[in-house]
Protein backbone atom coordinates (compact mmCIF):
# COMPACT_ATOMS: atom_id res chain seq x y z
CA UNK A 1 0.00 0.00 0.00
CA UNK A 2 1.82 3.10 -1.19
CA UNK A 3 -1.00 5.61 0.08
CA UNK A 4 -1.96 6.95 3.30
CA UNK A 5 -5.63 7.83 4.18
CA UNK A 6 -4.96 10.47 6.62
CA UNK A 7 -7.19 13.76 6.14
CA UNK A 8 -5.23 16.55 7.20
CA UNK A 9 -6.65 18.36 10.33
CA UNK A 10 -8.79 21.69 10.26
CA UNK A 11 -6.49 24.91 10.21
CA UNK A 12 -6.56 26.89 13.41
CA UNK A 13 -6.71 30.37 12.21
CA UNK A 14 -3.42 31.35 12.45
CA UNK A 15 -2.65 28.42 9.99
CA UNK A 16 -5.34 29.81 7.97
CA UNK A 17 -3.51 33.06 8.15
CA UNK A 18 -0.40 31.36 6.59
CA UNK A 19 -1.46 29.45 4.26
CA UNK A 20 -3.92 32.11 3.12
CA UNK A 21 -1.88 35.33 3.47
CA UNK A 22 -1.31 36.22 -0.26
CA UNK A 23 -5.07 36.07 -0.96
CA UNK A 24 -5.40 38.89 1.40
CA UNK A 25 -8.35 39.06 4.12
CA UNK A 26 -10.91 38.45 1.98
CA UNK A 27 -9.46 34.94 1.02
CA UNK A 28 -8.54 34.06 4.26
CA UNK A 29 -12.36 34.59 5.65
CA UNK A 30 -13.53 32.68 2.92
CA UNK A 31 -11.02 29.44 2.94
CA UNK A 32 -11.33 29.35 6.75
CA UNK A 33 -15.05 28.44 6.13
CA UNK A 34 -16.20 24.48 6.55
CA UNK A 35 -18.14 24.17 3.27
CA UNK A 36 -15.58 26.21 1.36
CA UNK A 37 -12.54 23.68 2.27
CA UNK A 38 -14.72 20.67 1.90
CA UNK A 39 -15.58 21.93 -1.74
CA UNK A 40 -11.84 22.36 -2.72
CA UNK A 41 -11.12 19.04 -1.27
CA UNK A 42 -13.95 17.53 -3.64
CA UNK A 43 -12.57 19.49 -6.35
CA UNK A 44 -9.53 18.71 -6.26
CA UNK A 45 -9.94 14.62 -5.92
CA UNK A 46 -12.12 14.95 -8.17
CA UNK A 47 -10.11 16.51 -10.91
CA UNK A 48 -7.03 13.89 -9.99
CA UNK A 49 -9.23 10.64 -10.04
CA UNK A 50 -10.46 11.85 -13.72
CA UNK A 51 -6.79 12.87 -14.81
CA UNK A 52 -5.83 9.05 -13.14
CA UNK A 53 -8.16 7.27 -15.12
CA UNK A 54 -7.44 8.84 -18.46
CA UNK A 55 -3.42 8.50 -17.84
CA UNK A 56 -4.22 5.04 -15.99
CA UNK A 57 -2.51 5.67 -12.84
CA UNK A 58 -1.89 3.00 -10.75
CA UNK A 59 -3.66 2.99 -7.47
CA UNK A 60 -4.06 0.02 -5.04
CA UNK A 61 -7.31 0.93 -3.07
CA UNK A 62 -10.21 -0.04 -2.15
CA UNK A 63 -11.60 -1.00 -5.46
CA UNK A 64 -10.73 -5.02 -6.04
CA UNK A 65 -8.33 -7.37 -6.63
CA UNK A 66 -6.45 -6.10 -9.66
CA UNK A 67 -6.86 -3.39 -12.48
CA UNK A 68 -10.33 -3.08 -14.35
CA UNK A 69 -10.33 -3.16 -17.53
CA UNK A 70 -13.76 -0.85 -18.57
CA UNK A 71 -12.74 2.36 -20.13
CA UNK A 72 -14.14 5.83 -18.79
CA UNK A 73 -17.67 6.43 -20.55
CA UNK A 74 -20.33 8.70 -19.45
CA UNK A 75 -21.76 6.39 -16.50
CA UNK A 76 -18.26 6.26 -15.04
CA UNK A 77 -17.71 10.16 -15.09
CA UNK A 78 -20.82 9.86 -12.87
CA UNK A 79 -19.85 6.67 -10.72
CA UNK A 80 -16.37 8.86 -10.11
CA UNK A 81 -18.39 12.14 -9.35
CA UNK A 82 -20.92 10.43 -6.63
CA UNK A 83 -17.62 8.91 -5.00
CA UNK A 84 -16.39 12.89 -4.76
CA UNK A 85 -18.38 15.85 -5.00
CA UNK A 86 -20.54 14.88 -1.95
CA UNK A 87 -17.74 15.46 0.23
CA UNK A 88 -18.86 18.73 -0.05
CA UNK A 89 -21.47 17.83 2.96
CA UNK A 90 -19.58 15.47 4.24
CA UNK A 91 -19.64 17.91 7.96
CA UNK A 92 -23.41 18.41 7.51
CA UNK A 93 -24.71 14.61 6.86
CA UNK A 94 -21.86 12.78 7.20
CA UNK A 95 -23.53 9.33 7.34
CA UNK A 96 -25.58 10.14 3.94
CA UNK A 97 -22.42 10.85 2.29
CA UNK A 98 -20.75 8.07 3.30
CA UNK A 99 -23.50 6.08 2.23
CA UNK A 100 -23.33 7.53 -1.49
CA UNK A 101 -20.06 7.40 -1.67
CA UNK A 102 -20.15 3.04 -1.07
CA UNK A 103 -22.23 3.13 -3.02
CA UNK A 104 -20.85 4.25 -6.15
CA UNK A 105 -17.47 2.99 -4.97
CA UNK A 106 -18.68 -0.22 -5.04
CA UNK A 107 -20.90 -0.09 -8.44
CA UNK A 108 -17.77 1.51 -9.77
CA UNK A 109 -15.58 -1.62 -8.60
CA UNK A 110 -18.38 -4.11 -9.80
CA UNK A 111 -18.81 -2.89 -13.65
CA UNK A 112 -14.67 -3.45 -13.97
CA UNK A 113 -13.79 0.36 -14.65
CA UNK A 114 -10.04 1.09 -14.29
CA UNK A 115 -9.71 2.17 -10.44
CA UNK A 116 -8.78 5.71 -9.44
CA UNK A 117 -8.28 7.96 -6.61
CA UNK A 118 -11.83 8.64 -6.68
CA UNK A 119 -11.64 5.82 -3.92
CA UNK A 120 -10.24 8.19 -1.34
CA UNK A 121 -13.49 9.92 -1.74
CA UNK A 122 -15.19 6.77 0.38
CA UNK A 123 -12.11 6.68 3.19
CA UNK A 124 -12.45 10.52 3.64
CA UNK A 125 -16.13 10.46 4.01
CA UNK A 126 -15.97 7.13 6.80
CA UNK A 127 -12.95 9.30 8.49
CA UNK A 128 -15.66 12.26 8.93
CA UNK A 129 -18.15 9.91 10.33
CA UNK A 130 -16.22 8.28 13.39
CA UNK A 131 -15.50 12.26 13.46
CA UNK A 132 -18.15 13.67 13.64
CA UNK A 133 -20.23 10.88 14.94
CA UNK A 134 -20.03 8.78 18.51
CA UNK A 135 -19.20 5.47 18.47
CA UNK A 136 -23.15 4.42 18.69
CA UNK A 137 -23.25 5.58 15.03
CA UNK A 138 -19.43 5.06 13.91
CA UNK A 139 -18.67 1.72 14.74
CA UNK A 140 -21.80 0.15 12.70
CA UNK A 141 -21.47 2.34 10.12
CA UNK A 142 -17.46 1.00 10.17
CA UNK A 143 -18.39 -2.18 10.62
CA UNK A 144 -20.88 -2.42 7.18
CA UNK A 145 -17.83 -0.39 5.41
CA UNK A 146 -15.46 -2.98 5.63
CA UNK A 147 -18.10 -5.47 4.44
CA UNK A 148 -18.21 -3.68 1.40
CA UNK A 149 -14.86 -3.38 1.04
CA UNK A 150 -14.45 -6.73 1.25
CA UNK A 151 -17.33 -7.67 -0.68
CA UNK A 152 -15.56 -5.77 -3.74
CA UNK A 153 -12.37 -7.98 -3.33
CA UNK A 154 -14.59 -11.36 -3.49
CA UNK A 155 -15.97 -10.12 -6.47
CA UNK A 156 -13.21 -8.64 -8.17
CA UNK A 157 -11.42 -10.44 -10.90
CA UNK A 158 -8.22 -11.27 -9.32
CA UNK A 159 -8.37 -14.17 -6.32
CA UNK A 160 -8.32 -12.63 -2.73
CA UNK A 161 -4.76 -13.06 -1.41
CA UNK A 162 -4.43 -13.02 2.97
CA UNK A 163 -1.81 -9.93 2.58
CA UNK A 164 -4.71 -7.94 0.45
CA UNK A 165 -7.46 -8.68 2.89
CA UNK A 166 -5.02 -7.51 6.22
CA UNK A 167 -4.00 -4.38 3.62
CA UNK A 168 -7.27 -3.43 2.77
CA UNK A 169 -8.76 -3.78 6.38
CA UNK A 170 -5.30 -1.57 7.84
CA UNK A 171 -6.64 0.46 5.05
CA UNK A 172 -10.39 1.03 6.25
CA UNK A 173 -9.61 0.78 9.81
CA UNK A 174 -6.63 3.52 9.64
CA UNK A 175 -9.19 5.87 8.43
CA UNK A 176 -11.71 5.04 11.42
CA UNK A 177 -9.46 5.19 14.16
CA UNK A 178 -7.89 8.40 12.62
CA UNK A 179 -10.96 10.37 13.03
CA UNK A 180 -12.26 8.85 15.98
CA UNK A 181 -8.91 10.18 17.29
CA UNK A 182 -9.86 13.28 16.45
CA UNK A 183 -13.44 13.41 17.77
CA UNK A 184 -12.44 12.07 21.36
CA UNK A 185 -9.38 15.23 21.03
CA UNK A 186 -12.40 17.59 20.01
CA UNK A 187 -14.60 16.34 23.11
CA UNK A 188 -11.73 16.88 25.25
CA UNK A 189 -11.04 20.41 24.26
CA UNK A 190 -14.38 21.38 24.33
CA UNK A 191 -14.28 20.09 28.42
CA UNK A 192 -11.05 21.94 28.74
CA UNK A 193 -12.64 25.43 27.30
CA UNK A 194 -16.33 24.67 29.92
CA UNK A 195 -13.59 24.32 32.30
CA UNK A 196 -11.79 27.15 32.20
CA UNK A 197 -15.22 28.94 31.79
CA UNK A 198 -16.47 27.31 34.43
CA UNK A 199 -13.30 28.26 36.66
CA UNK A 200 -13.38 31.82 34.98
CA UNK A 201 -17.46 32.66 36.39
CA UNK A 202 -16.19 31.17 39.61
CA UNK A 203 -13.49 33.46 39.97
CA UNK A 204 -15.63 36.09 38.95
CA UNK A 205 -18.15 35.29 41.57
CA UNK A 206 -15.38 34.88 44.29
CA UNK A 207 -14.01 38.31 43.69
CA UNK A 208 -17.74 39.61 43.33
CA UNK A 209 -17.90 37.64 47.14
CA UNK A 210 -15.19 39.30 48.33
CA UNK A 211 -15.41 43.01 47.34
CA UNK A 212 -19.10 42.68 49.17
CA UNK A 213 -17.31 40.79 52.10
CA UNK A 214 -14.55 44.12 52.27
CA UNK A 215 -17.56 46.46 52.02
CA UNK A 216 -19.58 44.93 54.83
CA UNK A 217 -16.15 45.48 56.59
CA UNK A 218 -15.93 48.72 55.61
CA UNK A 219 -19.03 49.90 56.72
CA UNK A 220 -18.72 48.11 60.21
CA UNK A 221 -15.43 49.82 61.06
CA UNK A 222 -17.25 53.33 59.78
CA UNK A 223 -19.76 52.95 62.01
CA UNK A 224 -18.63 51.96 64.65
CA UNK A 225 -15.64 54.56 64.95
CA UNK A 226 -17.98 57.70 63.21
CA UNK A 227 -20.81 56.92 65.35
CA UNK A 228 -18.85 56.46 68.48
CA UNK A 229 -16.75 59.39 68.19
CA UNK A 230 -19.44 61.84 66.90
CA UNK A 231 -21.78 61.01 70.04
CA UNK A 232 -18.82 61.96 71.90
CA UNK A 233 -18.16 64.99 70.04
CA UNK A 234 -22.16 66.21 69.66
CA UNK A 235 -22.29 65.60 73.73
CA UNK A 236 -19.01 66.94 74.78
CA UNK A 237 -20.17 70.01 72.24
CA UNK A 238 -23.57 70.48 73.87
CA UNK A 239 -22.22 70.52 77.91
CA UNK A 240 -19.68 73.25 76.76
CA UNK A 241 -22.58 75.10 75.13
CA UNK A 242 -24.68 75.10 77.93
CA UNK A 243 -21.66 75.80 81.01
CA UNK A 244 -19.87 78.24 78.50
CA UNK A 245 -21.24 81.14 79.86
CA UNK A 246 -21.60 80.35 84.01
CA UNK A 247 -18.06 78.11 83.89
CA UNK A 248 -15.56 79.10 80.97
CA UNK A 249 -12.68 77.11 82.08
CA UNK A 250 -14.57 73.64 82.34
CA UNK A 251 -16.16 74.49 78.46
CA UNK A 252 -12.40 75.04 77.22
CA UNK A 253 -11.88 71.70 79.00
CA UNK A 254 -14.79 70.25 77.12
CA UNK A 255 -13.49 71.76 74.18
CA UNK A 256 -9.91 70.28 74.37
CA UNK A 257 -11.93 66.77 74.51
CA UNK A 258 -13.62 67.60 71.59
CA UNK A 259 -10.67 68.05 69.44
CA UNK A 260 -8.49 65.06 70.98
CA UNK A 261 -11.78 63.03 69.64
CA UNK A 262 -11.45 64.33 66.79
CA UNK A 263 -8.04 63.65 65.91
CA UNK A 264 -8.58 60.38 66.85
CA UNK A 265 -11.66 59.69 64.82
CA UNK A 266 -9.41 61.23 62.02
CA UNK A 267 -6.47 58.51 62.76
CA UNK A 268 -9.33 56.31 62.32
CA UNK A 269 -10.93 57.37 58.99
CA UNK A 270 -7.39 57.29 57.89
CA UNK A 271 -6.91 53.92 58.86
CA UNK A 272 -9.85 52.62 57.19
CA UNK A 273 -9.69 54.90 53.77
CA UNK A 274 -6.01 52.67 53.62
CA UNK A 275 -8.05 49.46 53.15
CA UNK A 276 -9.46 50.82 50.15
CA UNK A 277 -5.79 51.96 48.82
CA UNK A 278 -3.69 49.81 46.69
CA UNK A 279 -0.65 48.16 48.34
CA UNK A 280 1.52 51.01 46.27
CA UNK A 281 -0.29 53.52 47.56
CA UNK A 282 -0.59 52.50 51.47
CA UNK A 283 1.37 53.97 54.04
CA UNK A 284 4.37 51.99 55.28
CA UNK A 285 3.55 52.56 58.56
CA UNK A 286 0.31 52.15 60.12
CA UNK A 287 -1.34 52.27 63.61
CA UNK A 288 -2.00 49.70 66.06
CA UNK A 289 -5.44 48.16 65.94
CA UNK A 290 -7.47 49.03 69.37
CA UNK A 291 -8.09 46.22 71.76
CA UNK A 292 -9.54 45.72 75.36
CA UNK A 293 -5.94 47.50 76.54
CA UNK A 294 -7.59 50.59 75.09
CA UNK A 295 -10.59 50.25 77.47
CA UNK A 296 -9.70 52.77 79.79
CA UNK A 297 -9.05 55.40 76.83
CA UNK A 298 -12.66 54.96 75.57
CA UNK A 299 -14.20 55.05 79.16
CA UNK A 300 -12.09 57.97 79.86
CA UNK A 301 -13.80 59.22 76.62
CA UNK A 302 -17.46 58.28 77.92
CA UNK A 303 -17.08 59.93 80.90
CA UNK A 304 -15.80 63.29 79.88
CA UNK A 305 -19.23 63.29 77.58
CA UNK A 306 -21.04 63.19 80.75
CA UNK A 307 -21.86 59.66 80.81
CA UNK A 308 -20.58 57.51 84.56
CA UNK A 309 -19.19 54.61 83.60
CA UNK A 310 -17.76 51.81 85.94
CA UNK A 311 -15.55 49.24 84.97
CA UNK A 312 -14.98 45.91 86.21
CA UNK A 313 -12.20 43.06 85.12
CA UNK A 314 -12.76 39.56 86.67
CA UNK A 315 -10.43 36.60 86.08
CA UNK A 316 -6.91 36.43 84.35
CA UNK A 317 -6.42 39.34 81.47
CA UNK A 318 -4.37 37.79 79.02
CA UNK A 319 -3.46 38.65 75.57
CA UNK A 320 -6.20 37.65 72.62
CA UNK A 321 -5.97 37.16 69.03
CA UNK A 322 -6.03 40.35 67.34
CA UNK A 323 -9.30 40.04 65.54
CA UNK A 324 -11.18 38.87 68.89
CA UNK A 325 -9.56 41.96 70.54
CA UNK A 326 -10.32 44.52 68.18
CA UNK A 327 -13.99 42.96 68.22
CA UNK A 328 -14.91 42.56 71.72
CA UNK A 329 -13.46 46.38 72.10
CA UNK A 330 -15.89 47.07 69.15
CA UNK A 331 -18.45 45.25 70.88
CA UNK A 332 -17.73 47.38 73.96
CA UNK A 333 -17.75 50.87 72.11
CA UNK A 334 -20.93 50.40 70.46
CA UNK A 335 -22.68 49.56 73.39
CA UNK A 336 -21.97 52.45 74.93
CA UNK A 337 -22.29 54.62 71.71
CA UNK A 338 -25.97 53.25 72.23
CA UNK A 339 -26.35 54.68 75.69
CA UNK A 340 -25.36 58.08 74.68
CA UNK A 341 -27.71 58.04 71.31
CA UNK A 342 -30.82 56.41 73.30
CA UNK A 343 -30.70 55.85 77.09
CA UNK A 344 -30.96 59.56 78.16
CA UNK A 345 -29.57 60.29 81.40
CA UNK A 346 -27.61 57.14 82.68
CA UNK A 347 -24.92 55.54 83.94
CA UNK A 348 -23.48 52.32 82.78
CA UNK A 349 -21.38 49.55 83.96
CA UNK A 350 -18.69 47.13 82.04
CA UNK A 351 -17.80 43.97 82.75
CA UNK A 352 -15.06 41.83 81.14
CA UNK A 353 -14.81 38.54 82.34
CA UNK A 354 -11.56 36.38 81.45
CA UNK A 355 -13.15 32.54 82.02
CA UNK A 356 -10.94 29.51 80.95
CA UNK A 357 -12.54 29.24 77.30
CA UNK A 358 -14.44 31.97 76.92
CA UNK A 359 -14.48 35.85 76.93
CA UNK A 360 -17.70 37.58 78.53
CA UNK A 361 -18.42 40.86 77.72
CA UNK A 362 -21.34 42.93 79.48
CA UNK A 363 -22.85 46.45 79.45
CA UNK A 364 -25.72 47.50 81.55
CA UNK A 365 -27.37 50.83 81.73
CA UNK A 366 -30.65 52.48 83.52
CA UNK A 367 -31.73 54.36 81.36
CA UNK A 368 -34.88 54.85 80.07
CA UNK A 369 -34.06 53.05 76.48
CA UNK A 370 -34.25 53.62 72.48
CA UNK A 371 -37.89 54.71 72.92
CA UNK A 372 -37.04 57.06 69.92
CA UNK A 373 -36.10 53.92 67.69
CA UNK A 374 -39.05 51.19 68.96
CA UNK A 375 -41.35 54.13 67.55
CA UNK A 376 -39.74 54.02 63.79
CA UNK A 377 -39.46 49.96 63.69
CA UNK A 378 -38.10 50.37 59.87
CA UNK A 379 -34.94 52.27 60.98
CA UNK A 380 -32.03 49.84 60.37
CA UNK A 381 -29.95 49.33 63.58
CA UNK A 382 -26.39 48.73 61.85
CA UNK A 383 -24.63 49.21 65.66
CA UNK A 384 -26.91 45.99 66.03
CA UNK A 385 -26.22 44.41 63.11
CA UNK A 386 -22.44 45.25 63.54
CA UNK A 387 -22.09 43.46 66.80
CA UNK A 388 -23.92 40.42 65.11
CA UNK A 389 -21.68 40.09 62.90
CA UNK A 390 -18.41 40.41 64.56
CA UNK A 391 -19.95 37.59 67.50
CA UNK A 392 -20.75 35.79 64.69
CA UNK A 393 -17.27 35.66 63.04
CA UNK A 394 -16.23 33.52 65.92
CA UNK A 395 -18.99 31.50 67.05
CA UNK A 396 -19.79 33.52 70.17
CA UNK A 397 -23.39 34.25 71.44
CA UNK A 398 -24.55 37.94 71.55
CA UNK A 399 -28.47 38.79 73.96
CA UNK A 400 -29.06 42.29 73.95
CA UNK A 401 -32.32 43.74 75.19
CA UNK A 402 -34.41 45.75 77.77
CA UNK A 403 -33.63 44.78 81.26
CA UNK A 404 -36.98 44.35 83.07
CA UNK A 405 -36.15 46.35 86.30
CA UNK A 406 -35.32 49.54 83.34
CA UNK A 407 -32.33 50.07 81.49
CA UNK A 408 -30.74 48.29 78.71
CA UNK A 409 -28.12 45.20 78.38
CA UNK A 410 -25.83 44.10 75.52
CA UNK A 411 -23.72 40.69 76.57
CA UNK A 412 -21.74 38.63 74.09
CA UNK A 413 -19.89 35.42 75.13
CA UNK A 414 -16.80 35.01 72.71
CA UNK A 415 -15.22 31.53 72.44
CA UNK A 416 -11.61 32.24 73.38
CA UNK A 417 -9.95 29.37 71.34
CA UNK A 418 -12.38 29.52 68.13
CA UNK A 419 -10.67 30.43 64.71
CA UNK A 420 -12.74 33.48 62.89
CA UNK A 421 -15.00 31.77 60.30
Amino acid sequence: MSLTTAEPEEPTPRQARLVFAPLGEAGRLLFSKPIVQDALIAAVLTATSLVGVVARLKVDLPDGGGGGVRGLDALGIGLVLLQTAPLVWRRRAPVVVLSVTTAALFLFSTLGYFHSFAAFGFLVALYTVSGYRDRGTSIPVGIASALVVFLILVMGREPVEPDTVIAECLIVGGAWFLGDGLRIRRGQVVQLEDRANRLEREREERAHQAVAEERRVIARELHDVVAHNVSVIVAQAGAAQRIFGTEPQDALVALGAIEDTGREALVEMRRLTGILRTDSDRAVTRSPQPGLNNLEVLVAQVREAGIPVRVRIEGSPRPLPAGLDLSAFRIVQEALTNVFKHAGPARADVLVHYGESRLELTIDDDGSGPDGDQARPTRPRYGHLGMRERVALFGGELRLGKKPGGGYRVSASLPLDQEPT
